[in-house]
């Protein structure tokens, strides 16, 4: 049975150049992925970085740049997309440092209804942030902290620099040390080393190039790159909407690379079905404790049935 929800598309394009020196050493494009902001340019309204995403589709394509520096036989590769999945301990990671940055911003009357479009958003890295304005600060000292730290999900953290949802949670939650026999020997090793979850990654194999005969003639070409679509009533859930994503190339299809190095046109398509927020959300109904009395309790006046 096919899906009947109405799907969101998040794309993203970005010019990849084929390095002249050393092509296999480095990747050729990195970065990242804000899906939140995306979607909010889709829907006209915010769409909060605190949510998990629910990916149903994911590809990546490569086409010819209109105007591009130069394309003599293109060049294949591989895209990959990183994501934090979606745990207990990573949710509640990112629950006490949003809690800690509201009340900041409380305190400082940053916050309110005469304060818009301020949300909590967390870069990869210390390398990888967002976009300049959009990433939080916090100050991890308290409010008398001489310099503020920004927040990511991943990597070391440095005092006045950066925090990490990782090594926050982690520092904060060690593991038990194992337990030992009488005779003091580990009885077993834990299974994990952190309550962090490591981040996964997805696969995507493109190309866009053609091969070249020992004359130089183009005896084939191809053209490669389709969304994966995860099975029907079935998604994969990562936490907040900061992805990193690069792409890593090969040696195109010639025995003498051209002297210019190719460009091209990558496109990373992400398909969702929906998101849901991870900060605690309060029930709408109102609760009523029932009051407590020592007044005496009103005769029945049903009368009660004979026990047979």
């Amino acid at each position: 049975m096919g899906r009947s929800k109405n799907l969101h598309i998040v794309q993203l394009e970005v010019d990849v150049q084929q390095p002249s020196v050393n092509p296999s050493q480095h990747n050729w494009a990195e970065g990242v992925i804000q899906v939140d902001t995306e979607l909010s340019k889709e829907l006209g309204r915010t769409i909060r970085n605190g949510n998990s995403f629910r990916l149903v589709g994911f590809g990546a394509t490569l086409r010819a740049v209109t105007g591009g520096s130069d394309l003599d036989v293109g060049f294949a590769g591989t895209t990959v997309v990183q994501f934090c999945p979606v745990t207990k301990n990573g949710v509640g990671a990112w629950q006490s440092l949003q809690k800690q940055w509201m009340k900041q911003k409380s305190l400082s009357s940053a916050v309110g209804k005469y304060v818009r479009y301020d949300d909590f958003e967390v870069g990869w890295d210390a390398t990888t942030l967002l976009a300049a304005g959009r990433n939080s600060n916090i100050l991890m000292g308290g409010l008398n902290d001489a310099a503020s730290e920004q927040i990511g999900i991943y990597g070391n953290s440095v005092d006045g620099v950066y925090v990490s949802l990782a090594t926050y949670y982690d520092n904060m939650n060690p593991i038990p040390e194992p337990s030992e026999d009488p005779f003091g020997a580990v009885i077993k090793t834990a299974k994990y080393i952190d309550k962090f979850p490591d981040f996964r990654n997805l696969m995507m194999p493109t190309a866009f190039s053609a091969d070249t005969t020992d004359g130089g003639y183009y005896s084939g070409a191809i053209a490669m790159g389709n969304i994966q679509w995860l099975p029907s009533d079935n998604h994969l859930s990562h936490m907040t909407g900061s992805l990193r994503y690069y792409f890593k190339g090969i040696a195109p299809d010639t025995d003498i690379p051209p002297a210019t190095g190719d460009e091209l046109k990558l496109v990373i398509t992400l398909v969702y079905e929906g998101w849901a927020p991870l900060a605690k959300v309060r029930s709408a109904r109102a609760t009523t404790q029932k009051q407590l009395t020592t007044a005496a309790r009103g005769k029945s006046t049903t009368s009660a049935r004979r026990r047979s």
